[in-house]
């Protein structure tokens, strides 16, 4: 019962034509909503579906959003502490059709490569992140170079959807975000404020 705006259904459409997909925008953009949309056309074919995300944190959110079970990738991949690898692998594939990664701006380097190597040829693959959030704490900002290299299909998300009950910061990140000074004034009971300090 979700009227989509046209961004958003050319991400939804995407997803199920392309083999990997990237979804990226601002905070409320729309972003979970997307999820759902997927997670319930593609639950109707196969129940072979996985979340993961790269923190707990952010795993714990997509399961209370999409209502399904999501892992953290180290967990999906099947981190082994005693040999200090994964068990999953290009010789120990996931069993998997759909695998949609949340927070994927997070993702360094290194466990995007064991991530690849872990994800079979028949598996489609969506990516979903904010390429402005701060990239991963280990080596690599590997979302954005994805999107830069202009060779994978990319819906960017840029109409608000949400704004949080009046919230500014969602309204001012995007005015950053696209060029502008942030709206400073400060209204009582703000949640945004800006401190002048020389």
């Amino acid at each position: 019962h979700i009227r989509f705006a046209k961004e958003q259904k050319v991400a939804i459409q995407k997803s199920l034509e392309e083999k990997i997909h990237i979804i990226t925008g601002g905070p409320g953009t729309g972003k979970s909503t997307i999820t759902r949309a997927i997670l319930s056309i593609t639950s109707r074919v196969t129940d072979k579906i996985t979340l993961a995300a790269p923190t707990g944190r952010a795993a714990k959110r997509m399961t209370e959003i999409t209502g399904k079970k999501a892992f953290t990738i180290h967990s999906l991949l099947e981190f082994d502490f005693n040999e200090g690898g994964f068990k999953r692998n290009r010789e120990n594939p996931l069993a998997v059709r759909l695998l949609i990664i949340d927070e994927a701006s997070m993702i360094d380097t290194q466990l995007m490569y064991h991530l690849l190597k872990a994800i079979p040829d028949d598996t489609r693959v969506i990516f979903i992140g904010d390429i402005d959030q701060l990239p991963s704490v280990g080596a690599g900002n590997v979302l954005k170079d994805m999107i830069e290299s202009e060779t994978l299909p990319v819906t960017r998300l840029k109409w608000i959807f949400r704004q949080g009950k009046g919230s500014r910061i969602v309204a001012n990140a995007h005015r950053i975000n696209g060029g502008y000074f942030p709206e400073t004034e400060h209204e009582q009971g703000s949640d945004f404020v800006f401190f002048d300090v020389e």
